[in-house]
C-alpha cells in the first residue's frame, strides 16, 4: 500500500463548509483514517466512485482530499507530472489544480467570497446592526453571514474566551450558541481521535524499524542482564549464609563498591523478584474475559457468577464500575482501570500543595528535624489534614533515590547531614577515659528515670577540629531545656569545673539536684563541682550513650549548628546563646510539641511561687 499520505494543512477543512448542504457534512468533519483509506484505495489503481464508496465519503469529498493532496505533493517539490503520478488518479482537474498552485492562490476555495466583503459585514456589524442588515449593506447571504459569525465564535472559543463572552460578543441566542458549542466539541472529539489513529500508525512503523535496528543489542543487553541477576542471585545467597558484604563480593568477582550497589538497589524495590502477582481475592484477566463473552450472550448476573465460581455481587460490581459511556464491559480496559486503582496512585503531597511544601522547607532551613515538623504541622493545624504530612514522607523526599519535590540542599539540614541513608549498623563506639570515686548510674535514685520532677540534667562535651576545641552541653530530662557553654581556650577538668558552676549557678537549688555525665577525663574534678552546687553528679557506664539519651539528643541537635570537623572557638558566645534560644525554641514531641523555654521556665515560675508561699507561712503573724 506505501507509506500514508500526508494530511492537509490546519484549517483546510474550514474551507469545506459549502458542503454541508446537499449530504456532504462528512467533507467538514472528515478523519484521517477515511481520508488514507480513500488516498491509499486511489493510488493503488482503484477508481475514485469506487475508492470514495468504500471509504465511506461523497465523491466530491474525495476530490477535495485529492486536491489538498496535490497541493502538498506540489509545495514538496514534486513536479506536476510526479505529483499525478504519486497521487495515482487521472482526472481532468489537474490542470485546474496546477493553475491554482502557479497563480499562488490555491489555499482559498473557490466559492468564498472576496476579504472585501467581509470587512464590510463585520463594519456594518460592529455598529450593532442586525446579522440580516450587515448582509445586505456587505452584498452577501445571510448564510454566509452566519458562517462568518460561527467561525469567529470558534475562533474566541480556541483564544480562551468563555461561552457566555462569546456569545454575549456576537448577540447570539443561546439556542444557536449552545447547536455551536455542541458542534465545536463533536468537532475536537473526532479530530483527537483522528490524530491518535494517526499517531498510533506512525508509531507502530516507527517501532517495527526502531524493533529491526537494536535487535542485536537487545540479544547482547539480555546476555549481559542475566549474567548480572545470576551475580545478583549468587551475592544474595552469600549474605543469607552471614557472609560480609566484602567477603560475598570477593566470592561472587566483584568490587566491594558494587556489592554496596547491590544492596542499594535492593533496598529502592518494593519486591526483590519485581513481580506484581495480585491476590486470588482479585478478579483476573480471563475472569474478566468471561464476564465479557457471557455479557454478550446475554446471561444473567447469577448465571455468569456460576459460570466463574465468584459471588453475583462481585460480578455486579465489576460491570457497574467498568462499563463506558456506552453501556459496553470492554475487558482488558477494565483489567487494566483495576490494576491502576489497586495501587492506588495519587498525586504526591509535596507535589500538589505549594503552601505545605515551602512551610516545610523554611522549617528544614530552620536546622527542625522531619518529626519535629511533623508534629508541629498538626499542632498548628488542627483542622486542615492537607497541611499534615508524615516524617516518613520527609525522609524519604531528601533521602531517597527519586525523592519528590523538596529540594536535596535541605538534606544538608539534618541532623546527620547526609544526602542518602545509611545503615544503623555502620557505627562506632568512642573510647573514655577513667574518673575516681565515681557514683555510678545504677544508685541514681528512681525518680530520675521516672522524669516525675524538674532539675535533673545530663553533660557532655563535643569536640571541635583536632579535639583543640570544644563546647560543653548540658540537657535537663523532663522538660528537654538545653545550655550550651562554649571553651575556646581549653577544655581540661579546671576550665569544665568552672563552666558547670557558671551554668548552674543561676538556678534555684530545685531546679538543679542530679547531673548525669559520661567516663571523660573532664570530670576529674567532679567532687568540687558536687561541694560547690550541691548538686549529686551520676556517671554511666563505658560505651553507654543511650544511657543519657536526652544529652545525646541535644549533641546532635547542637551539632547541626556547629559540624564535626570545624573550629569551635571561632564562635562567640552571643552566637552561641541565640543558638541556645533557637534550639530551646523548637517543638518537641514528648513535650507534645511545646518548646522546652515554655515548660522550663513554668516550671521556674512555679518553684519561685512556692518558696515564697513557704516563706510567708514561716513568718509569725502579727498581733494587732
Amino acid at each position: 500500500m506505501g507509506p500514508l499520505p500526508r494530511l492537509p494543512p490546519p484549517g483546510f477543512y474550514r474551507s469545506l463548509q459549502h458542503l454541508r448542504r446537499g449530504g456532504f457534512g462528512m467533507a467538514k468533519n472528515a478523519d484521517s483514517a477515511a481520508q488514507a483509506r480513500f488516498l491509499g484505495l486511489v493510488r493503488d489503481g482503484r477508481g475514485l466512485k469506487y475508492s470514495a464508496r468504500t471509504a465511506g465519503v461523497h465523491l466530491d469529498v474525495g476530490y477535495q482530499w485529492l486536491r489538498a493532496e496535490f497541493f502538498l505533493l506540489r509545495e514538496g517539490g514534486l513536479d506536476c507530472e510526479q505529483a499525478r503520478g504519486t497521487l495515482g488518479g487521472v482526472t481532468s482537474k489537474v490542470a485546474v489544480w496546477e493553475a491554482s498552485f502557479i497563480s499562488g492562490n490555491y489555499n482559498r476555495h473557490h466559492l468564498r467570497v472576496e476579504p472585501s466583503r467581509e470587512k464590510a459585514f463585520w463594519s456594518a456589524f460592529a455598529v450593532r446592526r442586525t446579522v440580516r442588515q450587515s448582509a445586505v449593506i456587505a452584498g452577501v447571504w445571510s448564510s454566509t453571514a452566519y458562517r462568518w459569525i460561527e467561525q469567529r465564535y470558534y475562533q474566541l472559543r480556541a483564544d480562551g474566551v468563555s461561552e457566555t463572552q462569546s456569545r454575549r460578543r456576537l448577540r447570539l441566542s443561546k439556542t444557536r450558541a449552545g447547536a455551536w458549542e455542541s458542534r465545536r466539541a463533536l468537532r475536537i472529539r473526532k479530530a483527537e481521535r483522528g490524530r491518535d489513529e494517526s499517531i498510533q500508525v506512525a508509531v507502530r512503523e516507527c517501532a517495527a524499524r526502531i524493533a529491526a535496528e537494536l535487535a542485536p543489542k537487545v540479544a547482547q543487553e539480555a546476555s549481559k542482564l542475566s549474567r548480572t541477576a545470576v551475580r545478583g542471585t549468587r551475592y544474595w545467597e552469600l549474605i543469607a549464609r552471614g557472609e560480609t558484604n566484602i567477603a560475598a563480593s570477593t566470592l561472587v568477582g566483584v568490587t566491594r563498591q558494587t556489592g554496596i550497589n547491590i544492596q542499594r538497589r535492593a533496598r529502592q524495590r518494593k519486591n526483590l523478584t519485581g513481580a506484581d502477582v495480585p491476590s486470588e481475592r482479585y478478579l483476573s484477566l480471563v475472569e474478566r474475559l468471561q464476564i465479557a463473552d457471557l455479557d454478550h450472550l446475554k446471561l444473567s448476573i447469577r448465571a455468569i457468577a456460576r459460570e466463574i465460581d465468584r459471588a453475583p455481587s462481585t460480578v455486579k460490581r465489576e460491570l457497574d464500575r467498568h462499563r463506558d459511556s456506552q453501556g459496553r464491559y470492554l475487558p482488558q480496559v477494565a483489567d487494566e482501570t483495576a490494576r491502576r486503582n489497586r495501587s492506588r496512585s495519587r498525586e504526591h503531597k509535596l507535589l500538589a500543595n505549594d503552601v505545605l511544601r515551602s512551610v516545610v522547607q523554611r522549617k528544614l532551613d530552620r536546622f527542625w528535624s522531619p518529626e519535629e515538623i511533623s508534629g508541629w504541622l498538626k499542632l498548628k493545624y488542627p483542622e486542615d489534614s492537607s497541611m499534615w504530612l508524615c516524617m516518613e514522607t520527609m525522609y524519604r523526599a531528601l533521602l531517597v533515590a527519586g525523592g519528590k519535590r523538596l529540594d536535596k540542599k535541605y538534606a544538608a539540614k539534618l541532623r546527620s547531614g547526609r544526602s542518602v541513608r545509611k545503615p544503623r549498623w555502620l557505627g562506632s563506639a568512642r573510647s573514655l577515659g577513667a574518673v575516681r570515686n565515681m557514683t555510678m548510674i545504677g544508685d541514681r535514685p528512681e525518680e530520675v528515670d521516672a522524669k516525675v520532677e524538674v532539675g535533673h540534667w545530663e553533660g557532655d562535651l563535643i569536640l571541635g577540629l583536632r579535639c583543640r576545641s570544644a563546647m560543653m552541653t548540658l540537657r535537663e530530662r523532663t522538660t528537654q531545656y538545653g545550655i550550651i557553654v562554649n571553651l575556646p581556650a581549653d577544655h581540661t577538668a579546671e576550665s569544665v569545673k568552672n563552666a558547670v558552676i557558671k551554668a548552674f549557678s543561676g538556678l534555684p537549688k530545685r531546679m538543679r539536684r542530679t547531673l548525669t555525665w559520661d567516663q571523660g577525663t573532664e570530670m576529674c574534678l567532679h567532687r568540687e563541682i558536687s561541694a560547690a552546687l550541691d548538686l549529686k553528679i551520676y556517671f554511666a557506664e563505658r560505651s553507654s550513650p543511650s544511657q543519657r539519651g536526652a544529652n545525646e539528643n541535644f549533641n546532635g541537635l547542637t551539632r547541626q549548628y556547629f559540624p564535626k570537623g570545624t573550629d569551635l572557638s571561632v564562635h562567640s558566645h552571643a552566637h552561641v546563646r541565640s543558638v541556645t534560644r533557637q534550639l530551646n525554641t523548637r517543638p518537641r514531641k514528648n513535650l507534645e510539641y511545646a518548646t522546652p523555654a515554655t515548660v522550663f521556665n513554668a516550671e521556674r515560675r512555679a518553684t519561685a511561687h512556692r518558696r515564697r508561699t513557704a516563706l510567708e507561712l514561716a513568718m509569725p503573724t502579727a498581733v494587732t
